[in-house]
């Protein structure tokens, strides 16, 4: 996580996700298709990482919800159990890598729907309550920390996360509205 202070509620939760959703959107919305399907260093085009923030954005909405969070990313129990996180995202990119630009901006425009109803749902107070609770006891590794951690770590952290590789693949040419 970053240093800024953790949300003391879901207003202010909303809040940094939106605003930081909106500096991401206003960035893309400044690029090319060119630019979206081009192919960084890295190996993945910036298609590839809305189709990631995606991927990672189901998962929390559907953990919110009590429903299986794996699944919902395209991922099964035993791949989680056998690998990592890395090997986790090399099988969400390849899953959708083939996918459409117009698919994976749809896929990233309604995973972020899904979220936003999830927590639209929850009340307050559930925001301090445990990965295990939503996961209905079910044990996973940080598995204690309130929910809001991961909230934050699937929505705005993550968002800025991959601006910032999106930002060093396309030269630095894509800079935050101040």
């Amino acid at each position: 996580m970053n240093d800024e202070p953790i949300p003391q509620n879901k207003a202010e939760l909303l809040t940094r996700i939106a605003e930081s959703r909106t500096a991401l959107e206003q960035a893309l919305s400044r690029l090319s298709e060119a630019q979206l399907t081009a192919k960084a260093a890295s190996g993945w085009t910036i298609k590839d990482h809305l189709a990631h923030l995606a991927a990672w954005e189901a998962g929390i909405a559907a953990l919110l919800q009590r429903q299986p969070r794996w699944a919902a990313m395209g991922l099964d129990e035993a791949t989680i159990a056998q690998h990592e996180m890395d090997d986790w995202n090399e099988i969400i990119y390849q899953q959708n890598r083939n996918r459409s630009l117009v698919e994976v901006q749809q896929y990233f425009e309604e995973s972020h729907q899904q979220l936003l109803a999830a927590l639209d749902r929850l009340a307050e107070e559930e925001l301090f309550k445990s990965y295990a609770y939503f996961a209905g006891g079910k044990t996973e590794e940080d598995d204690t920390r309130p929910i809001i951690g991961w909230i934050i770590g699937n929505t705005y952290e993550h968002y800025d996360e991959h601006q910032g590789w999106i930002e060093a693949a396309l030269g630095g040419n894509v800079r935050r509205e101040a």
